[in-house]
């Protein structure tokens, strides 16, 4: 395993921080490397809506009703079958964020969402 090396001053910092939390420096240090893991995947993630955006029109007339993959802003694969889908996705990349979306009608569909009533009647 490499070893990763802090600035002086960074580790200090985390030094102290984990002692008023009772925490060690290696718990903050991976939540922090976890998060920032997480946001990158957050970011590619809405790059490849944007794509899908982008091919929808061609992925409407081609592929309507399909299960569809983009990565890195480009349509790598497709199937009527989600799982079947999702499975070659994981196998061929990974844990890296790919976008799996069914080719709809429309781009945007619209969500319709029933909520309890208060009971509240207003004038």
């Amino acid at each position: 395993m490499d070893t990763i090396v802090l600035r002086t001053d960074l580790y200090q910092t985390l030094e102290r921080n984990a002692q008023q939390e009772a925490r060690t420096v290696d718990d903050i240090v991976n939540e922090a490397v976890e998060y920032y893991l997480r946001e990158q995947q957050r970011i590619k993630l809405n790059r490849e809506i944007l794509a899908y955006e982008t091919l929808y029109p061609e992925l409407k007339q081609n592929y309507l009703g399909q299960w569809v993959a983009v990565h890195n802003q480009a349509l790598v694969d497709h199937d009527k079958d989600r799982i079947a889908l999702y499975r070659r996705i994981r196998a061929r990349y990974g844990r890296t964020a790919v976008l799996l979306r069914q080719v709809t009608e429309h781009l945007h569909e619209e969500v319709w969402l029933r909520t309890p009533s208060t009971g509240k009647v207003t004038s």
